[in-house]
């Protein structure tokens, strides 16, 4: 059985606002959340691994877990700013490791883009090859691509992208 690692943030599951915001192509939050499960789904297997990296939900704990008990795969919420009203225990009641920060395959996942001038030091004297993050949903006219890729939804076609994906970014140049 394989296992695929897969990338994604900012979901804002049945956050309406956000629509307006990122001009997000769905007629209200419910279309939304249900095509960004359909589309999660698509390409998380039952086995994968996926990392959130922020901004999951906005709506009450009952519809939270409805929508978590509907998304493929083991589950890495690394906390972003949406998801700081709620505990550790309630995302992990939902199916969520938890992390602040992860490092993987030589990249720092965060929810943040991580301040350029210590991530360039750190790009250098170690194996780190870029950041991967979200929060900054479509806005990365000013992060330097050759050392951040951002995951948010609007990023990838408001699905999952695979990790490999992410490192040909770093390794091959941006895409």
């Amino acid at each position: 059985m394989s296992l695929d690692i897969l990338l994604t943030s900012d979901t804002h599951f049945d956050h309406s606002n956000v629509i307006e915001y990122e001009q997000r192509p769905f007629k209200n939050k419910l279309e939304m959340t249900s095509i960004l499960i359909d589309n999660w789904n698509s390409v998380v297997k039952p086995n994968d691994l996926i990392f959130h990296l922020g901004d999951a939900f906005f709506c009450n704990a009952e519809r939270m877990e409805k929508i978590s008990n509907q998304l493929n795969g083991r589950k890495i919420l690394i906390r972003g700013n949406h998801d700081k009203r709620y505990t550790n225990t309630k995302f992990k009641r939902l199916g969520f490791d938890v992390y602040n920060y992860y490092l993987i395959n030589n990249m720092l996942l965060s929810h943040y883009p991580q301040s350029e001038t210590p991530l360039r030091v750190a790009i250098k004297s170690t194996d780190l090859i870029g950041n991967v993050h979200g929060h900054v949903h479509s806005k990365i006219d000013n992060l330097d691509q050759k050392i951040y890729k951002c995951v948010s939804v609007e990023m990838t076609n408001y699905k999952p992208i695979y990790i490999q994906e992410v490192m040909n970014h770093f390794l091959n140049g941006q895409s």
